[in-house]
């Protein structure tokens, strides 16, 4: 394979990178549906996904800084991670959409009741009392469900956006990499 002397561009590059984690976003859906779509709900699950999403990120922002000569600012290096994490939420987003209204219609339903059971699990190990478990469940039940519909969706991916500016301070934080200066 014949190297390119050629830097990408800090947009193609994290568009491409970008891609590639909307398409690692994906493949864990897929595999917490395929095993158990209650995984799909599971706190521990979306810290393994945040570690996962940060870790290629920063990945990411390392081959990037490589590819345009091995220093990168700070600004530059969050601007590559939010882009990264941006474009692949948004390849998510679609791909979430598709999944509860095409592919499996009845998702929403069973992740909303999956969602109550896990409020009502950690509520009773808190030793709340029954009256008060009953009417956050009311209101847990309400949030849930409008999670999956389309302003729901566009609703979540920005918060995503926002959570992804967090994550790009971090990843930006490690991956920059200033040019030495001479005294």
């Amino acid at each position: 394979m014949e190297e390119s002397n050629e830097r990408p561009t800090l947009l193609k590059h994290a568009i491409k990178w970008g891609l590639i984690l909307g398409g690692v976003s994906i493949v864990l859906s897929i595999l917490f549906y395929a095993i158990d779509y209650r995984l799909m709900v599971l706190f521990k699950t979306l810290l393994i996904s945040l570690a996962i999403y940060l870790g290629v990120t920063i990945y990411s922002g390392i081959d990037y800084r490589k590819s345009i000569g091995g220093f990168i600012p700070f600004g530059k290096a969050f601007q590559h991670a939010f882009l990264v994490l941006a474009i692949s939420a948004l390849v998510a987003t679609v791909y979430n959409f598709v999944l509860y209204n095409v592919i499996d219609t009845e998702l929403p339903k069973k992740l909303t009741e999956a969602s109550m059971d896990n409020a009502r699990e950690m509520m009773q190990n808190f030793g709340a009392p029954e009256d008060k478990i009953e009417e956050e469940l009311a209101k847990t039940e309400e949030r849930t469900a409008g999670q999956f519909t389309v302003s729901g969706q566009l609703m979540g991916y920005g918060v995503i956006l926002i959570f992804s500016a967090i994550m790009a301070l971090i990843s930006g934080a490690i991956v920059k990499k200033n040019e030495p200066v001479d005294f």
